[in-house]
């Protein structure tokens, strides 16, 4: 028996109230027994703007979709790596239910621009457009189609909806209301990772969002400090500006949290939760695309313990983090000193001074701090032979 099977494609940057209710629309409408929503990976009709990394859309698609058993989602296109076409979707699909009937879910304002799509004749000679109106007053435009071609397009009467992608991403951050634009679970998502921000404009909101008063000032004091230092020592002054204001990203983080960023921690590190930070926040970066930049992310994960081999950026993060302006320990002042001499002098010192405040309090110490300490030994050995 030949089963109906709808195919409903797009940025979905976000997924909104107005992509579920058409979807569901045109499945009831034809009887449908599964709709396949696929993502696109780079869309060919225009350029998409603040364009959400695909693992991102096709996670909120799975939240804003799959409660509908119908519903599945589909990473083909972003699979195929490149952009994509409507005709080679359907050629796939083709070629994997042969025997089924193929219904192309679209918008009004698409209808009106089919006959410019790429191969438009063979997508109607493998599928039935389902069209619905997305405002008031829609008057079908099928000029171009023969009459044969006419009957393989379906029209759907759906309440209008109008709604902006860009106006819902905006609208996001304007208030803390939920205002059902978009699901609870995609309005989530998209403010936990500040999803659609730039820049500053995002990091300034995640700090905002995910740590105390005091921590975001120690985070904008070291950012100054790393820049002085990189300005200093010849390195990129962005990149330690960045890994300076974002190092401490998950310092007031749950343990819950932490775990979720930072798995597979050794006994060393679950017996001491101050390193923590240092790791979740590196996998908190990456993996929600806050940060792809590996040194940036590398001087997050090593800002804390230091580590044998630290390159200049990683080091620098690592003595900005004690001798930013809010620090006053008994000691800064010398670390401060020492580091207006070499980023070398000023590690040798401090990893001694971790060592020892964590011994004296028989507190463990991570493997990687010993293994500065000890790199530090042997390059002022070197240096003195």
């Amino acid at each position: 028996m030949k089963k109906k099977i709808c195919i409903f494609g797009g940025t979905f940057n976000p997924p909104h109230i107005g992509h579920i209710r058409l979807a569901e629309n045109a499945a009831d409408k034809v009887g449908a027994d599964k709709v396949i929503i696929i993502p696109d990976c780079i869309p060919p009709h225009k350029e998409a703007s603040q364009l959400a990394r695909a693992e991102e859309r096709v996670e909120m698609c799975i939240s804003s979709f799959c409660s509908d058993k119908r519903f599945e989602i589909s990473t083909m296109e972003i699979e195929r790596g490149s952009r994509s076409y409507t005709v080679e979707t359907l050629r796939e699909l083709k070629k994997q239910y042969p025997d089924d009937e193929l219904y192309l879910i679209i918008g009004s304002d698409m209808l009106e621009t089919f006959t410019q799509w790429f191969c438009w004749e063979e997508i109607l000679s493998m599928s039935t457009l389902i069209a619905a109106s997305r405002e008031n007053g829609f008057e079908p435009k099928l000029d171009g189609f023969s009459d044969e071609q006419k009957k393989k397009v379906i029209f759907i009467e759906t309440e209008p909806l109008e709604l902006s992608s860009s106006e819902i991403r905006k609208g996001i951050y304007s208030g803390n209301e939920f205002d059902n634009s978009v699901s609870k679970e995609v309005f989530d998502f998209i403010r936990k990772r500040g999803l659609y921000l730039e820049g500053d404009e995002r990091y300034d909101y995640l700090l905002n969002k995910m740590l105390d008063e005091k921590r975001i000032f120690h985070s904008r004091c070291v950012s100054e400090k790393a820049v002085e230092l990189a300005e200093k020592y010849g390195e990129d002054a962005e990149k330690a500006r960045i890994a300076g204001l974002l190092h401490d990203i998950m310092k007031n983080a749950s343990a819950e949290e932490h775990f979720e960023y930072f798995s597979g921690m050794t006994a060393v590190e679950k017996a001491n939760h101050k390193v923590w930070h240092q790791f979740s926040g590196e996998g908190f970066l990456c993996r929600n695309g806050i940060i792809s930049d590996d040194e940036i992310l590398n001087a997050v994960r090593w800002h804390t313990t230091g580590k044998a081999d630290m390159t200049n950026l990683e080091k620098i993060v690592y003595v900005a983090d004690f001798i930013s302006a809010d620090r006053d320990y008994p000691d800064v002042d010398e670390v401060r000193r020492l580091a207006d001499i070499s980023l070398e002098h000023a590690m040798l010192y401090t990893s001694r001074y971790t060592i020892q405040k964590l011994a004296s309090a028989d507190m463990v110490i991570h493997p990687a701090t010993l293994d500065c300490y000890n790199d530090m030994l042997l390059v002022f050995g070197k240096q003195k032979g």
